[in-house]
């Protein structure tokens, strides 16, 4: 189960009508349509600042019905990234709703099994004592009878009950499930996805396929790569398509689901012939030991042993160049990701920034010169752990007055330095880090998880919300301050130019003064989310 916490908070700004109903509903009693969970809410169904959680969705319809003034306070304190967690959260309780009834359906066999079991072995052991001596065991008319009766009725009855439906309300359920799974486009996209992802940071798809597949965070069955490989057939990428193909089919044994594949629609056989297809649309002669190999499996196939021919007939009458794989040439911003490209360790210098303020000759702060021109500096562990819990919370609980979208996936919370004591003791360590006077008056918190490169600077600078920092003011902008709240261990690097590759560390702060303007771009995230506070320091004289 998923909880989100609470997104409202009392905050300094007037209250407004959604304030005025959160209050109202806090006092109020609740039916049996919740559960008690404190600060929490199932489901992501919106943001209440209440001691209670919905349970699943089939009670909101009562729920709404007895209070209706909960629909506008969630309208009122929905957020685009509870949306987010919202579809995430639907999409795991669905999963884990299939995942029961199908369980409910293996426990309700087993007790089939169970009792076939039982009277397996009482027939078994008739038969055992009756093959001591078969003569004397039917002189006795009772074992006769018996012999005879069980013969004559009951395998008729076995047969009803072997032919008797498992578990038909699960199959139902099952049934009633289907429809709400995902649809074939979002299937589509999250195979693009995979695909242009694994491009980007040059995996090739044999390196994400290994027997003990869960091991790793980067793995895909060969029956992940099989699927993968026909939506790009689809798509009629046979490049890409015969890569996830070929891997497929040579790994399709190491899986631990191989003795469902046959279940799920996806034979050995199957995948050969696919490759072939997809080898023959490249002209290779390859094609035809794909289809030799799915014949060795299914040797009986007259359909596929007419397709394989027809296949070599049209190429032996027009025969093509093979379309061969190109040679991969890596952008500069792939590289950089890749960490083809790690800094020249000659610039890199460490000690220790005692000299900005007094105060710092008796606690200084560990420093990182990264580069001198344009100067660039990293604080390990500028900012403490209570800090960082701090400023998660107060991004949880942002009015939605004062969260924002700079992109599709990339959210965030403005707030100011004088939101709390504690944002205030980290503004003033930032400026003594940077050695001025002073900051910006808002720090923004950015949350993302995106999947295609992107700058995070240009985006403040073209959005229409921060009027203050569009194209011309940023001219004004003589610093720039990236603190980061998470860890991100696969991919979500920080680049800047000359060949600086900063990954992002919780507590680190990351500083860069300019003399113009230059790019920062965050690589494609591969697992999990990337989290930072942003600061501008602006020049003495704006």
């Amino acid at each position: 189960m998923i909880n989100f916490k609470c997104k409202y908070v009392e905050s300094k700004v007037a209250p407004n009508i959604i304030d005025l109903i959160c209050r109202i509903i806090k006092r109020q009693p609740f039916s049996h349509g919740y559960l008690a969970a404190p600060n929490a809410l199932h489901f992501g169904l919106g943001v209440l600042p209440l001691e209670y959680q919905f349970t699943p969705t089939h009670n909101l319809v009562m729920t709404v019905s007895l209070w209706p003034v909960i629909p506008l306070l969630i309208l009122g304190c929905f957020s685009l990234k509870t949306l987010d967690e919202r579809r995430v959260g639907e999409m795991l309780n669905l999963e884990r709703d299939l995942l029961q009834n199908l369980r409910d359906y293996a426990e309700k066999l087993e007790e089939k099994i169970s009792l076939i079991n039982n009277y397996l072995e009482d027939y078994i052991d008739d038969v055992e004592e009756a093959n001591k001596d078969p003569e004397k065991y039917l002189a006795n008319p009772l074992n006769s009878f018996r012999l005879i009766r069980h013969m004559h009725q009951d395998w008729v009855g076995w047969q009803i009950y072997m032919e008797d439906p498992v578990a038909p309300d699960a199959v139902e359920k099952l049934e009633r499930l289907l429809p709400h799974l995902p649809h074939k486009e979002a299937f589509r996209k999250a195979a693009r996805d995979v695909h242009s992802l694994t491009q980007f940071y040059g995996y090739e798809p044999a390196d994400l396929v290994a027997k003990n597949e869960r091991n790793s965070s980067l793995h895909l069955s060969p029956l992940d790569c099989y699927h993968l490989g026909l939506q790009l057939y689809e798509g009629q990428d046979y490049l890409g398509a015969a890569k996830w193909l070929q891997v497929a089919a040579h790994n399709y044994t190491l899986s631990r689901h191989r003795e469902l594949c046959d279940l799920l629609g996806a034979p050995r056989w199957q995948v050969y012939r696919d490759l072939g297809r997809t080898l023959h649309k490249l002209n290779r002669e390859s094609a035809y030991d794909a289809y030799e190999s799915a014949l060795r499996l299914i040797s009986q196939n007259v359909h596929l042993m007419k397709e394989a021919g027809q296949m070599e007939l049209f190429s032996l009458r027009d025969p093509m160049q093979p379309i061969l794989d190109p040679e991969p040439t890596p952008t500069v911003l792939e590289r950089y990701c890749r960490g083809e490209v790690p800094p020249p360790q000659s610039r890199l210098t460490c000690e220790l920034n005692d000299w900005v303020h007094p105060f710092l000759v008796y606690a200084p702060f560990r420093i990182e010169d990264l580069q001198r021109d344009p100067f660039i500096i990293l604080y390990p562990g500028g900012i403490y752990e209570q800090e960082i819990r701090h400023v998660e919370n107060a991004y949880e609980q942002c009015p939605p007055n004062d969260r924002f979208e700079l992109k599709e996936g990339i959210t965030g919370c403005s707030i100011s330095e004088g939101y709390s004591r504690v944002l205030q003791r980290i503004n003033e360590r930032v400026l003594d880090m940077a050695g001025v006077e002073k900051t910006w008056e808002t720090s923004f918190i950015v949350e993302y998880a995106q999947l295609t490169p992107f700058e995070p600077f240009q985006l403040f600078r073209n959005s229409t919300k921060f009027p203050k920092l569009n194209l011309k003011n940023f001219e004004d902008v003589e610093a720039k301050v990236i603190i980061f709240l998470k860890d991100v261990t696969l991919g979500g690097a920080f680049t800047m130019s000359n060949d600086i590759l900063v990954q992002p560390k919780r507590g680190n702060v990351l500083i860069t003064f300019e003399n113009k303007e230059q790019s920062t771009t965050i690589c494609p995230i591969i697992e999990g989310t990337g989290l930072v506070m942003i600061k501008f320091i602006m020049k003495k004289d704006k």
